[in-house]
């Protein structure tokens, strides 16, 4: 069997070898237990896709074709992996890591190859930084900017898929996918199933509710069932959601990203609920984890830490 440090060439994967990992990630017992979203599982294949463009410079010399795998060393995978880390998030640099050692599995228990060149190459610790949230003035200047717009179709649309985020914490793939049916306006609640299968039910404010009734006077015929549509009643997809958001933003001048409105969302939640009693803390973080399907842990980890607007705003008081 070949070691995979012991070759020095690398080669172009074939459209048969990605097809059978896909295959493979959709179909292994932990995928159909926890029942991952179709997005997730494309995150995953395009980890592995980018990795593989980035090395695969030339057709498989090997003999036999060994169906177009591309081989790799232990060194070339530390100086990818160290590029990254320098490059991305820590949850971003994680998930490309974990695909990276699913395609590892996958082609060691196909017999392709023998050796993890993976195997030293840690995690990061997600929770290192401090969260990038939205100050005040930039989120005034945000919403500002969202709401100058909503005299037309397109503005208002935009406008909603801002507050949807600002004002219910949603992340922007679950914006796009709001079905009508899960919006009760009498009650102030939307019901969804989020990231991981979480079900949750999210109670939302009095301007929220006011802009999905304006916009609900607004919008075509829902084709798809969806709350945001195009003007031909068509629900649109993530990027095109992300590019008015970005609009948005640039509008506004304000250099931000959806997730970092998400952030905003749980420290904004969290602060409203305790009203400046640090003593409701335990019951405002239970409170922010029915609003965003996130785990205690997680917001005690990373949502207790320095805010980044409150370090740049001492920063300057200095």
């Amino acid at each position: 069997m070949l070691q995979i440090t012991d070759l020095n060439w690398k080669v172009a994967p074939s459209i048969h070898w990605f097809e059978a990992f896909g295959s493979w990630l959709n179909s292994t017992p932990s995928q159909k237990r926890r029942e991952r979203s179709r997005l997730t599982r494309d995150a995953y294949l395009s980890d592995v896709r980018l990795l593989a463009q980035h090395f695969a410079l030339t057709p498989d010399p090997s003999p036999g074709g060994r169906g177009g795998l591309w081989f790799l060393n232990d060194a070339d995978l530390r100086g990818y992996f160290q590029t990254l880390e320098r490059e991305s998030k820590p949850a971003t640099y994680n998930r490309k890591l974990a695909s990276v050692r699913m395609l590892i599995n996958w082609a060691r228990g196909g017999g392709l190859i023998s050796d993890d060149p993976a195997a030293w190459i840690p995690y990061v610790d997600a929770t290192r930084k401090s969260p990038r949230d939205v100050g005040e003035e930039e989120r005034s200047k945000l919403e500002a900017a969202a709401e100058a717009g909503e005299g037309s179709f397109i503005g208002m649309r935009d406008s909603l898929i801002f507050f949807l985020m600002d004002d219910a914490g949603l992340r922007i793939s679950e914006t796009v996918a709001l079905q009508l049916s899960q919006i009760n306006l009498e009650r102030g609640e939307i019901e969804l199933v989020g990231k991981g299968r979480k079900h949750r039910v999210i109670k939302i404010g009095s301007r929220l509710v006011k802009k999905i009734f304006t916009w609900l006077e607004w919008m075509p015929t829902s084709i798809e069932g969806t709350l945001v549509t195009d003007e031909s009643g068509h629900s649109i997809g993530r990027e095109q959601a992300w590019r008015r958001f970005t609009a948005i933003a640039e509008k506004a001048g304000v250099r931000v990203s959806p997730h970092a409105m998400r952030h905003t969302y749980v420290l904004r939640y969290m602060d409203a609920y305790m009203k400046g009693d640090p003593w409701k803390l335990p019951a405002a973080i239970d409170a922010v984890c029915q609003q965003t399907g996130d785990r205690p842990e997680v917001i005690l980890a990373y949502y207790t830490r320095a805010r980044e607007s409150d370090m740049r705003a001492a920063a300057e008081a200095m």
